[in-house]
């Protein structure tokens, strides 16, 4: 059982509102930041991490996605699904056996994780006027969810696959925020059945939605004044430090 400390509360605040704000700013990462930074500073277990973030990430996206539901690609929406879905039991099943036995295992694929993450985003996009075959939105589908049910990071090759299309930018902000509502929604419904966190932490984890809503609030309003380009620099850096850290610390402990 965990005890709520001072501490506890306000690492866990910084890192909320730092991850919120590097979101909000540059449009990604907030997902990716959260585990990174709570799995190095060691706030809470993965499984309570990935709960949460699930959480935040489903109320952050459900209120959007009501309103722009007309702009979804709903064929797309359906492949990426029905990969997604499947593959994100399979991650979650992992998660939860290698929380249990291994864990530092877990932690070096999540750092490899990251560091493919990174990758993938600086890869330059290329929006091509063809419409993508089908079974490239299988293979983002599946990739994200399996990323997704192990690190609620399913992000990523999403993002990759949708802004290649040639949709109107509201089309690809719809339909990629209507994969993460289900996804999160299916996310939170298996966790339901694995390790919940304790009562004081689902505490900590409801305390942070209006934090999360608030930061986010604030952040919107520095958006005119920031370069994202910068700010996409920043947490980009900050996660490839991460990435690096989580595998060379934990190679040293399975060697």
């Amino acid at each position: 059982m965990f005890s709520i400390s001072f501490e506890l509360i306000l690492v866990m605040a910084l890192c909320l509102s730092a991850a919120t704000l590097l979101q909000t700013l540059s449009g990604f990462g907030f997902g990716l930041l959260v585990v990174a930074s709570f799995t190095l500073l060691d706030v809470l277990p993965l499984t309570a991490t990935t709960f949460l973030v699930s959480l935040l990430g489903l109320v952050n996206s459900t209120t959007v996605v009501v309103k722009n539901r007309n702009a979804v690609k709903i064929p797309e929406l359906k492949l990426m699904l029905y990969t997604g879905i499947p593959l994100m039991l399979l991650g979650f099943v992992l998660l939860e056996y290698m929380s249990a036995h291994l864990t530092q295992f877990l932690n070096f694929i999540l750092g490899i994780s990251i560091l493919l993450c990174c990758a993938l985003m600086l890869v330059k996009r290329k929006r091509t006027d063809r419409p993508s075959r089908p079974r490239s939105f299988l293979i983002a589908g599946g990739v994200s969810g399996l990323l997704g049910g192990l690190f609620s990071t399913s992000g990523p090759p999403l993002v990759f696959q949708c802004y290649k299309q040639a949709w109107s930018i509201e089309a690809i902000r719809s339909t990629l925020l209507a994969v993460f509502t289900i996804g999160g929604i299916v996310r939170v419904g298996i966790a339901l059945f694995g390790t919940l966190p304790d009562l004081d932490i689902m505490f900590l984890i409801a305390a942070a939605i209006p934090l999360v809503l608030l930061v986010t609030h604030f952040s919107r309003r520095l958006t005119p004044y920031v370069d994202a380009k910068w700010i996409r620099i920043i947490a980009i850096t900050l996660l490839g430090v991460s990435g690096i850290s989580l595998v060379v610390t934990s190679a040293t402990t399975l060697v």
